[in-house]
């Protein structure tokens, strides 16, 4: 048996001191809500978590998501299980209410990793997943062209069974070109899970972190036994270093407590082991 434990986040960046406080009570809503789910696996508590992180308008995913440079959002999505390496992904939906469910479909599906676009959209509705207007996720058109700070929001949990489960969403970053897929939909990059050695999520510049691998080179880490405070901070210092870029890190490793690190001014995060 293994002790379970779930870590959320909201998101690393300059976040306006007007809203930290209502992130971080945005995260630990969710921390709340994933929890909840524990006992029914990994899989449904990290996806419960961020499904309602998609519902908070503060945080850039589903509603009130950043605007790319049409003025529009566009939703990537991507969930990945560490006892198969099983992924499933979506990127530039613009319809799909909870574009997290669409990637747990496409994972469960089994027959691809990630699905883009109107390609998305249609495997989503086949699947009975909810649909919606794309304004819906506009709520405050002005803010969200300014949005920075929460470039992606992410939960790994962690069951009694030692099942290991990451989930991530995001709506990019802000005046991003139409079509442009950062990390988070991309195992390796912005996510990855192995039940033998632990779980990890990104949030930050996608670019960077799909040039470094940073995911699955932090779960590598792990497999060569690093403590996973060391592994989070120094992911954090190598995509610095490496790319002068900004960002954080959530990690679950296979035993032992989640761990954080982040080399911006903040990242609202909530933890819990039980």
């Amino acid at each position: 048996m293994a002790q379970p434990a779930l870590i959320v986040h909201g998101g690393a960046g300059p976040v306006p001191a007007d809203e930290l406080e209502e992130r971080q009570a945005a995260v630990e809503r969710a921390l709340e809500a994933g929890w909840e789910r524990i006992a029914d696996g990994a899989m449904a508590a990290a996806v419960a978590a961020v499904r309602h992180l998609e519902d908070e308008p503060l945080l850039n995913a589903g509603i009130g998501a950043c605007l790319n440079a049409d003025g529009e959002v566009e939703l990537d999505a991507g969930v990945m299980e560490g006892t198969t390496q099983r992924v499933g992904a979506v990127a530039c939906v613009r319809d799909v209410r909870h574009p997290v469910e669409a990637a747990l479909a496409v994972m469960e599906d089994g027959r691809h990793v990630l699905l883009a676009a109107t390609g998305a959209s249609r495997f989503a509705r086949e699947r009975g997943i909810e649909m919606c207007n794309p304004d819906i996720f506009i709520t405050d058109r002005k803010r969200q062209r300014l949005l920075e700070g929460a470039d992606t929001v992410g939960a790994v949990a962690r069951d009694a069974a030692g099942r290991i489960f990451v989930a991530v969403s995001t709506g990019g970053i802000q005046g991003k070109l139409p079509g442009r897929i950062g990390d988070s939909p991309i195992a390796g990059a912005g996510l990855y899970a192995d039940d033998r050695f632990g779980g990890v999520c990104g949030t930050g510049h996608g670019e960077a972190f799909i040039r470094l691998s940073l995911a699955k080179l932090m779960v590598v880490e792990l497999q060569h036994g690093m403590d996973a405070a060391f592994v989070a901070k120094g992911a954090v210092e190598h995509l610095g270093k490496a790319m002068n870029a900004t960002g954080g890190v959530i990690v679950i490793p296979r035993e032992g407590e989640p761990q954080a690190a982040f080399n911006t001014p903040a990242m609202p995060m909530a933890k819990r082991v039980g």
